[in-house]
């Protein structure tokens, strides 16, 4: 019976290594997953070849025409391994840095953007060919646009090409042009390679939408300024780094951030005031009462209960101390099965930091504007009633406390307080309450044909400048105008927020970290160190 000798086992290790990581490469994994499986299947193939080489003799026997045939094939053998393993790689390719702050890997805003690509995209980059940012910029869109035919992108030195940016109307170094059909976006000074990826979503938006907040009641939004104002902190990735540092200064019960981010992936914003006003204007895709502080009258109520019944988008956060009178109840929510109270959710299981009025969702129903979430924070928030709404609604609670949650009145937390001769809980209720809900459907008594979408919810901080950069917040207040305007043919990208990346915990998450780290490691390596003690006694 043969022996077989280790170097023997090791090549056929190696083969067996090989052909099952082929095939786990076509087993319908992930992209990524798959490719990167091929790619481990050429890097063991590659070093078969090299075992096998190793162990070849240095001169054949047999006459040398007997040497030179099977040179010849061991020779086109191995150039035939070589072309069919370059040809998979090439085919499935996949992208690995090694740096730690991920210094070579595009900005996920512009992979998700070309990775959902389903209509021909041109990106044509004006760089500065001394400029370091302008050429990381370039190599970064390179090496997301590998492998994707519907993304044509050209990089072009503007001092070597001036006719040609002139002809297309660019002037200034660092200039991006996107088209995609007969739409065009040009975005200057561009060194930083998330920004193209909104300006994808704006090119590719087929329509153009208006997102119409409500002004007169105490609101906090304002027409977008001219400027912002922006400071700037040192972080890891440096100060070379375009954008890495920028944190926006603004108050923070404005909606700045918010603005912003639809501002960058190409929605318009205007005021409403709809006291004077007789209608919903028809070019309004959303319509949005983030925070009012005073009651609405009896004829904006009315105006609302039109808009829906017409079809309408609608988004609305109210706050406990808004006055929820009863026009306002009994014209647009009771027939949609809502109502609410002036009360706050106090959560002492799942919350933000240490404080319990501050719920920390992690869990969230299967619902679009939800598909995409982590953790978010609704702080100070209403419970938003929901009872068996029309059957021609379909409602959806998108966010709700734990099952330890309760209520307590407003005037129990600080800074807090309900217009008088609102009706309060009788008494404290325990139980999950729904922080936020969203509806869609016919409204009661309209015309089949129109179908009407609305969200709600009992808190309009996680819009604010405050908390709209904490953990989600973010991706949820875009996710909901996105899903009311019926913006669903692009990716949901995560909004910049202009603030520094930080870590965020419910209190249950806070508690298991603190007994993994600050208990458990010292207490087992203490008791590793006393058994090895007393083994060695």
């Amino acid at each position: 019976m043969p022996r077989f000798a280790r170097s023997d086992l090791v090549v056929v290790a190696l083969i067996a290594a090989a052909i099952l990581f082929g095939a786990l490469g076509f087993a319908g994994f992930g992209e990524r997953i798959s490719n990167s499986l091929l790619f481990s299947a050429w890097s063991l193939t590659l070093l078969t070849l090299f075992a096998l080489a190793a162990r070849l003799p240095l001169r054949s026997r047999g006459s040398p025409w007997a040497a030179w045939a099977a040179n010849s094939l061991i020779v086109c053998g191995a150039l035939g391994v070589i072309i069919a393993a370059n040809v998979a790689l090439y085919r499935h390719d996949v992208h690995f840095d090694a740096t730690r702050e991920g210094l070579n890997t595009p900005p996920q805003q512009l992979t998700d953007v070309v990775r959902e690509l389903r209509s021909p995209l041109s990106l044509t980059y004006f760089y500065n060919a001394s400029d370091p940012n302008a050429l990381g910029v370039r190599d970064m869109i390179e090496i997301a646009a590998r492998n994707h035919p519907l993304l044509a992108f050209r990089a072009i030195d503007l001092d070597k090409e001036p006719g040609l940016a002139r002809d297309i109307g660019v002037h200034s170094y660092n200039t991006a042009v996107l088209q995609a059909g007969d739409r065009k976006v040009v975005v200057e000074n561009v060194t930083d390679a998330a920004r193209l990826g909104y300006a994808a979503l704006r090119v590719l938006r087929q329509r153009a939408e208006t997102i119409c907040f409500v002004t007169g009641h105490g609101e906090t939004f304002r027409p977008m300024p001219g400027h912002y104002h922006f400071s700037h902190l040192e972080t890891l990735r440096g100060h070379d780094t375009p954008g890495a540092g920028d944190v926006l200064v603004a108050e923070p019960e404005q909606l700045d951030r918010l603005q912003l981010a639809l501002n960058e992936i190409g929605f318009e914003m205007r005021p409403l005031v709809m006291a004077t006003a007789s209608a919903i204007p028809t070019d309004c895709t959303v319509i949005a009462e983030i925070g009012p502080r005073t009651a609405l009258t009896a004829g904006e109520a009315d105006l609302l209960a039109d808009y829906l019944r017409n079809g309408g988008r609608l988004m609305m956060l109210i706050d406990p101390q808004f006055p929820l009178e009863a026009d306002l109840q009994s014209r647009l929510l009771t027939p949609l099965g809502l109502s609410s109270e002036p009360a706050i959710v106090i959560d002492p299981l799942n919350h933000f930091r240490t404080d319990p009025d501050k719920v920390a969702v992690p869990y969230y129903p299967p619902h679009l504007i939800t598909a995409r979430l982590a953790l978010t924070v609704f702080a100070q928030a209403r419970p938003i009633r929901l009872s068996q709404p029309p059957t021609a609604v379909r409602a959806n609670v998108l966010a709700s406390s734990s099952q330890d949650s309760y209520l307590r009145l407003p005037s129990a937390v600080a800074g807090i307080t309900v217009a008088a001769g609102e009706p309060t809980p009788a008494k404290v209720e325990h139980g999950a309450q729904a922080l936020a809900v969203a509806l869609e459907g016919t409204y009661p008594g309209a015309s089949p044909d129109k179908h009407f979408r609305l969200v709600i919810s009992g808190t309009s901080k996680f819009t604010t400048n405050e908390y709209f950069s904490y953990v989600s917040n973010g991706e949820l207040s875009v996710a909901i105008m996105r899903w009311l305007a019926e913006d669903d043919a692009s990716p949901n990208l995560a909004p910049r927020t202009y603030s520094l990346p930080e870590i965020v915990l419910t209190s249950t998450q806070m508690r298991n970290t603190f007994i993994a780290l600050e208990l458990l490691l010292p207490l087992s390596t203490a008791l590793f160190g006393v058994a090895m003690w007393w083994r060695r006694r």
